[in-house]
């Protein structure tokens, strides 16, 4: 089917429409209704549920599957099980690239998904394949990427959303230059350290490797008290003093400010994504706008199309009936009905009548105030007998 036929053009409104914005002509899809179902189906809470469960319930089978004696007893249910979760995530492939050809793709989530789901088909195309020793470790390899679909979850939660895109631009931003500045201050105490304890401790200050190799644990304070310990029992002077000070910048100066750059991307990140939410309210709410407007033209479409075989002689009679139609609970949008010269006039009046009365009542405080301040003046005068 070429592109072309897949599209129709047909005129929704009248020329002389009720809202001159909305467009008299539209380009509409042949397959609009199941498109549209299927755009609402992949974004229901539903379908990401069953979505979710899935990737869950393909997570312990995995895990189960690392049992040996599990495996070996259901080893054909493995199997079967792998090509139903495959199946699945094929499925919703299919269903969200129908929905969204392009914008599928704007989405690094959905990129990764699809990567996962390709490094999926792997197992069986190379298995299938054969070549020998070497391809059974490729496959045991690609089978151990399956352990990717339970990061899909991320996708689901925007919670790990914001977390992961505040870890990603930490690394991006500021982790490179907060490790080149630990490489350096390494590679100085590295060298004050070779020509202070090299000499006596030739396995952990030998040379600049060893020397380094020692200060990383320094850094994640492992194990550096026994570090420290074989220095003190040679005898080495003004060793702790070296330690304490390397830990110090080294452990505490670094790990807070890495630490601090998370929670800044993190503060970036969360703000970034609460925008995001109001910006899809407001599209949300447009929509809405839009679709009762829509429904409310079709519905006077339909009412002046009967007009001609009906019983009323003019629009207004009309409008009138359909007014005496609807319910209370029904959409109405009022921008048309609050253009009515009459109800302008009584409006406008009411806002008159409404700020004389409000400066009436300031009038009235004022002079009660006044009578107040007055009285109790009076009283003070009396009791203390001042003039």
């Amino acid at each position: 089917m070429s592109l072309d036929s897949c599209y129709s053009r047909e005129s929704n409104y009248d020329e002389q429409s009720i809202d001159s914005d909305v467009s008299d002509e539209n380009w509409v899809r042949c397959d609009y209704d199941f498109h549209k179902f299927v755009q609402i189906f992949t974004e229901s809470s539903i379908f990401n549920g069953f979505i979710m469960t899935t990737i869950m319930l393909n997570a312990m089978f995995m895990a189960f599957e690392t049992d040996i004696d599990i495996k070996a007893n259901a080893t054909l249910l493995f199997i079967i099980a792998d090509d139903i979760f495959l199946g699945i995530y094929t499925v919703e492939f299919i269903l969200k690239i129908y929905a969204e050809p392009v914008r599928y793709f704007y989405s690094s989530y959905n990129i990764f998904d699809f990567i996962v789901l390709i490094i999926s088909y792997f197992p069986a195309i190379f298995s299938g394949a054969g070549g020998g020793d070497s391809g059974v470790d490729f496959i045991r390899v690609l089978r151990a990427l399956r352990a990717l679909r339970t990061l899909r979850t991320v996708s689901f939660i925007r919670g790990l959303q914001v977390l992961v895109t505040a870890l990603l631009d930490t690394i991006r931003k500021s982790v490179l230059n907060v490790v080149l500045l630990l490489l350096l201050l390494m590679f100085l105490f590295g060298i004050v350290g070779y020509y202070f304890f090299g000499s006596s401790d030739k396995e952990h200050w030998g040379g600049l490797g060893p020397a380094m190799l020692t200060l990383f644990a320094y850094v994640t304070v492992d194990g550096w008290t026994d570090l420290q310990q074989s220095l003190d029992d040679k005898g080495l002077t003004g060793s702790r003093f070296y330690t304490i000070s390397f830990i110090f910048l080294g452990h505490f100066i670094f790990t807070n400010i890495f630490i601090s750059a998370i929670i800044m991307n993190i503060h970036d990140a969360t703000e970034d994504d609460r925008e995001e939410q109001i910006r899809e309210r407001v599209m949300i709410v447009h929509k809405k706008k839009e679709y009762m407007i829509k429904k409310q033209h079709d519905d006077v479409k339909q009412m002046l199309e009967k007009q001609q075989g009906s019983r009323f002689s003019n629009f207004h009679e009309m409008m009138e009936e359909f007014q005496r139609t609807l319910r209370h609970d029904d959409y109405v949008i009022m921008v048309d009905l609050a253009t009515n010269l009459t109800w302008l006039e009584t409006f406008i009046t009411s806002l008159d009548h409404q700020d004389n009365t409000i400066y009436r009542l300031q009038q009235l405080n004022f002079e009660v105030s006044k009578l107040l301040a007055m009285d109790f003046e009076l009283k003070l005068r009396e009791r203390y007998g001042t003039s």
